[in-house]
């Protein structure tokens, strides 16, 4: 009897050390297969996927997403674009006599020729060009007065010889802020009193053209002539977009005008 119960504790004893060892060894594989620079201890039964027999792929769960930079918005633009744009009033020197008051193209103009030829301006500077070219579209046409965006076009050509300007119509608000990421200064034709500028003298102006210079998120930064207190004036980019509309021949009818801005071309 003690050589039968000696003999199956001996078998069980083996059996114990053998399936002792067979888990040891299971283990060792196991550890051999994890990165190195893997912290097993966080990672759970559901974290490993076995792929065969021979391999197994260690999957850590919430892996965090790409985040965007903090600079950048959700259509992949700079939050905030500023560029450097010499300002001018339509009236240098304060006289807000007729040919001032319709002047708000020349001056827009002007501030765009400036920037691209990396010039200053001073109040001299500005009425003299200001009245250059109010006296050159006299000259051709016998008229300065309210001009839509290709006749401010084709000012620029004849006046300065610039020819990379254009014209962009029925465009979504998103391609203002599109085209100043770019680098680029845009002239936009507005119904001046939708842009509730409490600088403009009341009711503030029918037609007005002013130059974008920038933004920071949905605030549009200008150079508006309109006003002496024009250099980077801000605007909310709903409000300004809303305003947008290129002459139509009448003043009164100005809100039926297109969507238009005058952009750089590349």
């Amino acid at each position: 009897m003690k050589k039968i119960f000696f003999v199956i504790l001996t078998v069980v004893s083996f059996l114990i050390i053998v399936f002792w060892f067979f888990l040891k060894e299971e283990r060792l594989e196991v550890e051999k297969s994890v990165p190195a620079d893997l912290n097993i201890e966080n990672i759970s039964i559901e974290e490993i996927e076995i792929k065969n027999k021979n391999e197994i792929q260690y999957v850590e769960k919430n892996t965090p997403s790409i985040e965007e930079p903090d600079n950048v918005d959700n259509n992949n633009l700079p939050k905030s674009k500023k560029i450097i744009v010499p300002f001018t009033s339509q009236s240098p020197y304060g006289v807000w006599d007729e040919k001032h008051e319709e002047a708000c193209e020349e001056a827009s103009l002007l501030m765009v020729v400036k920037y691209l030829s990396g010039e200053k301006l001073t109040p001299k500077i500005s009425e003299k060009e200001l009245q250059k070219m109010v006296d050159f579209q006299i000259k051709e046409s016998g008229d300065y007065k309210d001009s839509d965006m290709e006749e401010v076009i084709e000012l620029a050509k004849k006046f300065y010889k610039l020819d990379n300007l254009e014209v962009i119509y029925d465009f979504k608000k998103e391609k203002i802020k599109e085209e100043l990421a770019k680098g680029n200064p845009i002239i936009v034709p507005t119904a001046g009193r939708l842009l509730e500028n409490p600088y403009f003298t009341p009711p503030g102006p029918l037609y007005h053209n002013l130059v974008l210079t920038g933004y920071n998120g949905d605030l549009i930064i200008t150079n508006d002539s309109g006003t002496k207190r024009g250099e980077g004036y801000v605007y909310d980019i709903d409000i300004l977009y809303n305003a947008i509309h290129d002459f139509t021949g009448e003043k009164e009818d100005i809100e039926k005008g297109r969507k238009a801005m005058i952009i750089i071309s590349l």
